[in-house]
């Protein structure tokens, strides 16, 4: 399953439990909210990592940065711990700037019949030329992907492409002549097919595309001539 479909269903579920608890009598909804919400950047952080060693720097300052404001939340480091987060959290854009951890990341597969990708608060660029492509797992969130399917071709009967968008945009480029059949769930977001249709011959290559997208946008297109 998608890295980003699985946590943001599974955010979007926890949420819902709370409140159904809340609704029974059982928490109160508003203060566990309140306390736990940094467990959401703690996941996130460990779903970007689990993508590969090229974002497991990123993930595991989305780990620290997390547990460290849950120890704010939950009061464990005292009531007045607030007023240390604005500084700290200063502190470490400043380290973040100068060690140039903003810089675009991600990996350029050479044949790999299978693509995964992630990217938070940054940008990656993956491709693959691989004559027999099966499928792709993309996540952006509060970030871009570009996934560079232009030298690839599927295999028979198709390849498969699982995409998240959260906050961010995904672009696929793919050559003439495929055809492209997208579906999916857009929340507060849209998706984008601009490839040419009637370059589309008989028994053409196929690519199905699933995709959630949340404040965000997914564009399928051609690349340009000139690049």
């Amino acid at each position: 399953m998608n890295s980003g479909r699985m946590l943001f269903g599974s955010l979007l579920a926890a949420v819902g439990v709370v409140f159904l608890l809340d609704s029974a009598g059982v928490v109160d909804g508003g203060d566990l909210i309140a306390g736990w919400w940094p467990v959401a950047i703690v996941a996130l952080g460990i779903f970007q990592g689990s993508a590969g060693t090229a974002t497991r720097r990123s993930a595991t300052v989305l780990v620290v940065v997390g547990l460290g404001l849950l120890a704010v939340t939950s009061g464990v480091l005292g009531s007045e711990a607030w007023s240390y987060v604005w500084p700290v959290a200063l502190v470490l854009i400043g380290v973040w700037i100068l060690l140039g951890w903003g810089r675009r990341y991600g990996s350029r597969p050479a044949d790999d019949e299978v693509v995964d990708g992630i990217a938070v608060l940054g940008s990656a660029r993956l491709a693959t030329r691989s004559q027999t492509f099966r499928r792709a797992s993309v996540t952006s969130i509060l970030g871009g992907v570009t996934l560079d399917l232009t030298e690839a071709l599927p295999v028979a009967g198709g390849a498969h492409i699982s995409i998240t968008s959260l906050l961010g945009g995904v672009t696929v480029l793919v050559p003439q002549g495929w055809l492209v059949e997208i579906r999916g769930l857009p929340i507060l977001g849209s998706w984008d097919d601009t490839t040419d249709r009637a370059a589309v011959g008989p028994n053409p290559p196929r690519l199905e595309i699933q995709v959630l997208v949340a404040l965000g946008g997914i564009e399928v297109k051609h690349p340009r001539r000139w690049r």
